[in-house]
C-alpha cells in the first residue's frame, strides 16, 4: 500500500472514530477530571457530613464501630472502616444492603467524626450523591457490567484514535516547526486544525497512559493474565479464621495494634471487618514508599478470634508483576506523582472534549463548504448557461 493510500485510510479511521466515539471520549475525560479531586468536591458540597475539627487523638475504633451500628441498626455490618486521606477528615463506615435484582447490593457510607466517635448522618447511598454519581458515570455509564464493557471498548478505540492521530501528524523531514506551530492568521478551519493538532500531540502520551490504565480497571480479568505471562504474580489466596464455637472476635483496636507490630511504619488506611464466622480481619497499612497515596497495597490478615497473623502482603516484598499492577490505579488518577500528577490528569481530562469539539466544528465547516461548491457546480435545470 502506498503512503498516500495509507494516509487516506488512517484519515478515514481517525475521522470516523472522532465523530462517532468522540463524545464517549469527551464524557470520560470530563468525568475523570472531576474525580481527580473528588474528596475536595464532596467536602465543598456536603460540609456538614465531610468536615470535622481536629481536637486531638482519635477515639478508639471500637467506639466508632459501635456508633455506626447504633445509627443503622437496620443494616448488617459494617464491612469496613475507611480512614480519611488527610487530617482532619471523617472516618467512613461502609454497609452493604440488597437492592433490586437478586444478587445486587447497594453500598451505604456512614460518616463518623473520629475525634468524638459521633455519627454525622445516617448515611449516604452510593450512586445517589453528586460525586458517586459521577464515578459511576465515568466507570460504567450507569449501566453496570454492560457499561463497563462499553467504556472498556471505548478505551481501546481511544488508543487507536490517538495512534492514528499521531501517525497523521508526524511531520516530514524539515517540517517539524510547522507541525508544532499555531497560525492565528490562518482561516477558521486552519485555526481549528492547529488547535486540534497541538492539543492532541501535547496530551497524547498522558491520554495513552490513561487509556491503558483504564483498560486494566475495566478488564482486570484480561489484563492480569497478560501481566502474568511476562512477570511473576502470586496466586491470590483467601485467608480464613479458625472458627471457635461461642468465641467472640477480638476488639478492632487490638487487631490494628497487632497488625502495626508487623508493619510498624505503616499508615492505617482501612480496616476490613469480618462478616461471617470464618472471615478474617484485613488491616490496610500503607508503607511510606507505596505509590498509591489514598489507600494501601500492604495488608495484614488476622484471625478474628485469636488475633494470629494469617498472612502479610508487604509492598517491600512485591514481585515485579505485583509492582506493575500496583502502579496502574495511581497512574490513572495521577496520585503516583503527587499533587503535580493529579493536576496533569485533571487538565488532560479536558483534552478529549477539546479534540471532539474542534473536530466536529471542522467537519461541519467542511460540509457547509462542500454544499456551497455543489450548488455552484450544479445549477438548477431552469438556469440557462451561456453558450460557449
Amino acid at each position: 500500500m502506498s503512503r498516500k493510500a495509507r494516509q487516506k485510510l488512517w484519515w478515514a479511521v481517525h475521522g470516523w472514530l472522532g465523530l462517532w466515539v468522540g463524545c464517549v471520549f469527551a464524557l470520560s475525560g470530563l468525568t475523570g477530571s472531576a474525580l481527580v479531586f473528588y474528596q475536595t468536591i464532596d467536602e465543598w458540597l456536603n460540609p456538614e457530613q465531610r468536615t470535622v475539627v481536629d481536637s486531638g487523638p482519635y477515639r478508639p475504633y471500637t467506639e466508632m464501630l459501635a456508633a455506626a451500628r447504633a445509627a443503622r441498626p437496620d443494616l448488617p455490618g459494617p464491612y469496613g472502616l475507611f480512614l480519611p486521606q488527610a487530617r482532619p477528615g471523617v472516618v467512613e463506615a461502609w454497609f452493604k444492603v440488597p437492592a433490586g435484582a437478586a444478587g445486587h447490593v447497594q453500598d451505604i457510607e456512614v460518616p463518623i467524626d473520629p475525634y468524638r466517635a459521633a455519627v454525622l448522618s445516617r448515611g449516604r447511598i452510593w450512586g445517589q450523591t453528586v460525586v458517586s454519581f459521577i464515578y459511576e458515570l465515568h466507570k460504567a455509564w450507569l449501566l453496570d457490567e454492560v457499561g463497563e464493557a462499553v467504556v472498556g471498548c471505548a478505551g481501546l478505540l481511544l488508543v487507536l484514535s490517538i495512534g492514528s492521530g499521531v501517525y497523521l501528524w508526524w511531520p516530514k523531514a524539515g517540517r517539524y516547526r510547522q507541525a508544532v506551530t499555531f497560525n492565528p492568521a490562518g482561516s477558521r478551519i486552519r485555526r481549528l486544525y492547529d488547535l486540534h493538532k497541538l492539543s492532541g500531540i501535547a496530551g497524547s502520551l498522558v491520554l495513552l497512559v490513561l487509556a491503558f490504565t483504564g483498560l486494566y480497571l475495566e478488564f482486570p480479568h484480561y489484563v492480569v493474565p497478560l501481566v502474568k505471562v511476562l512477570l511473576p504474580v502470586p496466586v491470590e489466596t483467601e485467608w480464613y479464621s479458625t472458627v471457635i464455637p461461642d468465641a467472640r472476635p477480638i476488639p478492632v483496636d487490638q487487631a490494628v495494634a497487632i497488625a502495626m507490630q508487623r508493619l510498624p511504619d505503616g499508615e492505617l488506611k482501612w480496616i476490613g471487618l469480618p462478616q461471617q464466622a470464618g472471615d478474617a480481619f484485613q488491616i490496610g497499612l500503607r508503607r511510606p514508599e507505596e505509590v498509591r497515596r489514598t489507600s494501601s497495597d500492604s495488608v495484614v490478615w488476622l484471625d478474628q478470634y485469636s488475633g494470629a497473623v494469617l498472612h502479610v502482603r508487604d509492598w517491600r516484598q512485591f514481585t515485579a508483576g505485583e509492582t506493575v499492577l500496583a502502579w496502574l490505579f495511581p497512574l490513572h488518577t495521577g496520585e503516583a506523582f503527587g499533587l503535580t500528577g493529579r493536576w496533569i490528569v485533571f487538565v488532560a481530562g479536558f483534552l478529549p472534549f477539546i479534540l471532539y469539539v474542534t473536530a466536529l466544528r471542522m467537519w461541519r465547516l467542511k460540509r457547509k463548504a462542500q454544499r456551497r461548491q455543489k450548488i455552484t457546480a450544479d445549477p438548477p435545470a431552469s438556469v440557462q448557461l451561456p453558450a460557449r
